[in-house]
């Protein structure tokens, strides 16, 4: 039988209020891990990919030592940014506004038509780093340059991908989408964390879909909730997987770590990164990044991304919106978490410990 926790969700004014926002973002998003690319996007010198953290623009490059290198990523003239999105630059990086110039060491080499004097005392700028780590073949940063080592806080996630893809550096990027979610972050993260809205917002996708609710576990790790299950087998399936491509191609697993990414493991071979970028206290956005590990053809990727935008993905995006509206009526007051058997299918013990994080990332600053 089902049982009821005597913990309480937070109250509304954490996913209405702008306020609340703009405090998220202070002791949160500025002090936490984020994930912006795979090792394999960053392969050659001049590499770069850009990544948004709300109102701070950050970018990481590979350098000439085949090195990784994370930046703000504003000239320290006037501030322009000097890349945008994901690309190479030959030699350095200059800015398209003054073009001055920098290495990828972050180094400034160049500034167009200054004088000997114009000169003086700026030897000793360079662009404001941020902290980068790799993890499992993934590149975070952080804006805290004092920020504990994301390794030292993950227990055990990157054996668990290895298991799935022994040589996690030949996954290679094919394409994304972003389904925009007119909610807090925090509403869709909550979402992702329970399947207990999966038999009546998903009904059709579980009778054609990818994955068994049964032995379905959720399971708080730490800084991590792990998701757990068994590639569906029984019934037409959403998109064609092979459960003998490799050792654990008949699983699933969705690793999220906190607080706005989930590296996610597909029957058949696929491999997704699943981003929430926050926009504003009622906007997010949902993004999927997908992989192949080097053995699926490009068009049942792109194939398995449409079909996921197009059924789960749009289910979702409906529900997130409503929920984010009820959260504005006066009526409005949290429920209890339902946790049943504790880590089943239809328990809500993954939104318990998003919640705990959450209050513990508040109440530690």
């Amino acid at each position: 039988m089902s049982t009821v926790s005597n913990d309480t969700p937070p109250d509304a004014s954490h996913y209405i209020s702008a306020t609340a926002f703009e405090r998220d973002r202070e002791q949160i998003f500025n002090r936490t891990w984020h994930c912006v690319a795979h090792v394999s996007e960053l392969s050659q010198r001049g590499d770069y990919v850009c990544h948004d953290i709300i109102n701070e623009r950050v970018f990481v490059v590979r350098d000439s030592d085949a090195e990784l290198r994370g930046f703000h990523n504003l000239c320290r003239h006037r501030g322009h940014p000097l890349v945008e999105g994901r690309g190479h630059v030959d030699g350095r990086l200059i800015c398209p506004y003054h073009a001055w110039t920098y290495e990828f060491d972050g180094r400034l080499r160049g500034i167009p038509g200054a004088a000997a004097s114009d000169k003086q005392g700026i030897q000793n700028i360079c662009l404001k780093p941020v902290n980068i780590e790799v993890y499992a073949s993934f590149v975070f940063v952080n804006l805290d340059l004092d920020a504990q080592p994301l390794k030292d806080t993950l227990s055990g996630i990157d054996a668990e991908l290895e298991s799935f893809y022994p040589d996690l550096n030949t996954l290679r990027f094919v394409c994304e989408t972003e389904i925009p979610h007119q909610c807090n972050w925090k509403i869709s993260i909550e979402n992702y964390n329970e399947c207990y809205h999966c038999p009546t917002v998903h009904a059709s996708t579980l009778t054609h879909g990818v994955l068994s609710m049964t032995g379905y576990t959720v399971t708080p790790k730490g800084p991590s909730i792990w998701h757990e299950g068994k590639a569906q087998t029984e019934n037409d399936k959403l998109y064609d997987y092979d459960i003998s491509h490799s050792e654990r191609a008949g699983d699933y697993a969705g690793y999220w770590i906190w607080p706005l990414v989930s590296l996610c493991c597909y029957p058949g071979g696929f491999f997704t990164i699943r981003q929430w970028i926050p926009i504003d206290h009622c906007n997010t956005i949902y993004r999927y990044r997908w992989f192949s590990d080097g053995r699926l053809d490009d068009e049942a990727v792109r194939a398995l991304m449409e079909n996921h935008r197009t059924t789960t993905g749009a289910e979702d995006e409906i529900v997130v919106a409503k929920i984010q509206n009820a959260m504005q009526s006066a009526a409005f007051e949290p429920g209890p978490y339902v946790v049943g058997d504790g880590c089943g299918p239809l328990s809500e013990v993954g939104v318990r410990h998003f919640h705990s994080l959450y209050r513990q990332a508040l109440n530690s600053h």
